[in-house]
């Protein structure tokens, strides 16, 4: 059998009289730059329009212009059972984001409720209250109004007194109206014991960046990125809750380098968090897609971090994925058992 060959064609191969003496980095580079120009009509409408934004926001930053964009807040807390607390927390969050010109403030996994199986043992109608965390719900919805920006909040999402929730992110416009809701995909073994598991994408066009959200383990499954670059997708807010370990573990490393490898072999840009209850593995960060991880918070410690976007790439960074990979038509996208309520397959129904 004969495979099919990616070499370009030697008229096309950039050539100096100094060859033998580039660098593999700046061979790699020079290739990639004639491999994106030879195929530009791989790379999607939406990757060009972000381009477009990027320019012309820099060309606005270098004449004092007003800039238009979403400037996203995300936050860190030792996130707990109590509601009441986690709800103060984002509350104080918030108005600090509100006070730094943030649009959108995104907060970590199960933020509001706690995480199922770790801090709460079980969500069954007797032994959970759900009418506090519907309170506080309401609450954080009407100070995303009064603030007049987007909400990202971390919670699970009641479906049935007999039916296991969902671990979710819901999605609140600035008139504090829950637009969509992320239930996660991915579930591992432990979370199957607590949570259902979500089948649906959530994304949304935010202030002309086209947003994707994520949660926890569906960052260890490539064909979820995949899904959200080729639905237009260019920034992820992947909330997670790597933390209340007794010392410090594999989480360290795993999230802290796949996430930049994702927006690298898929031309995105995300922003992380975690929960910051000791001792957790990693401080929220930004990645880009060369790969870069410009900003991140310190751990153990509460905080705040904010970016803006369109964004650029680190000093020196590149897009190195030329060619990225496409999703199967029989992808599988979720881990778990996603069931058909009603509640769950509509992504705007009431906390």
């Amino acid at each position: 059998m004969q495979l099919a060959s990616n070499a370009l064609p030697s008229s096309q191969c950039p050539r100096t009289d100094n060859s033998a003496q580039l660098s593999r980095r700046e061979a790699i580079k020079r290739v990639a730059g004639v491999v994106t120009t030879a195929m530009l009509p791989i790379i999607t409408e939406s990757t060009a329009a972000y381009g477009a934004a990027l320019e012309e926001r820099n060309e606005q930053k270098s004449s004092n212009k007003h800039t238009p964009g979403l400037t996203v807040a995300t936050c860190q807390f030792p996130v707990s059972a109590d509601c009441a607390r986690n709800a103060r927390y984002t509350r104080s969050f918030m108005h600090k984001a509100a006070a730094k010109g943030a649009h959108l403030f995104h907060t970590s996994e199960a933020c509001l409720t706690g995480y199922g199986g770790e801090d709460i043992p079980s969500f069954d109608n007797d032994k959970y209250d759900w009418g506090a965390l519907r309170g506080h719900t309401r609450g954080l919805r009407e100070l995303a109004q009064s603030l007049h920006f987007w909400l990202v909040l971390g919670s699970a999402h009641f479906l049935d007194q007999d039916v296991k929730p969902t671990n979710c992110l819901y999605l609140i416009d600035p008139q504090g109206q829950i637009v969509n809701r992320y239930d996660k995909c991915f579930l591992t073994d432990d979370d199957q014991q607590v949570y259902s598991a979500g089948d649906r994408l959530v994304q949304h066009d935010t202030r002309g960046v086209k947003i994707g959200l994520a949660i926890c383990y569906d960052l260890c499954y490539p064909q979820l990125y995949i899904a959200y670059r080729e639905a237009g997708v260019q920034v992820m807010l992947h909330s997670f809750y790597n933390g209340g370990d007794s010392e410090r573990d594999y989480e360290a490393t795993l999230n802290v380098r796949q996430a930049p490898t994702r927006c690298a072999d898929n031309r995105l840009w995300a922003v992380c968090n975690n929960t910051s209850k000791p001792y957790f593995q990693w401080g929220a960060f930004i990645a880009r897609p060369d790969a870069t991880i410009p900003k991140q918070l310190p751990i153990n410690q509460p905080g705040m971090l904010i970016h803006d976007f369109p964004d650029g790439l680190s000093k020196g960074g590149w897009f190195p994925c030329v060619l990225p990979m496409k999703k199967r038509d029989d992808e599988i996208m979720f881990l778990g058992t996603p069931v058909g309520h009603p509640r769950r397959l509509n992504g705007r129904s009431e906390a």
